[in-house]
């Protein structure tokens, strides 16, 4: 749901640059703030739930992976350098 909410943002509200980097930036801090919400509400018992965000974590970074190689189809393609260089 993060993915796509922050896809649409990105592409409607900011410049391709921006709305790669409002993904990254909203997809990936997630699972660090429910871990240490987990390790402080939950204490010695928020050990089992910590391992399945540590879990988690492996899915998130693959998906973010995956991500990448679709960045150019999602936003389109990076503009040469070529293209910004006055001659």
């Amino acid at each position: 749901i993060n993915f796509a909410l922050s896809t649409v943002l990105g592409k409607r509200l900011f410049n391709r640059e921006d709305g790669i980097a409002l993904v990254y930036g909203t997809v990936m801090r997630n699972l660090s703030i429910a871990l240490a919400i987990a390790m402080t509400a939950f204490g010695q018992d928020g050990s089992e739930i910590a391992i399945i965000i540590s879990m988690a974590y492996i899915i998130q970074v693959q998906a973010a992976a995956w991500y990448v190689k679709f960045t150019d189809r999602i936003f389109g393609p990076a503009p040469s350098e070529e293209q910004g260089a006055t001659a």
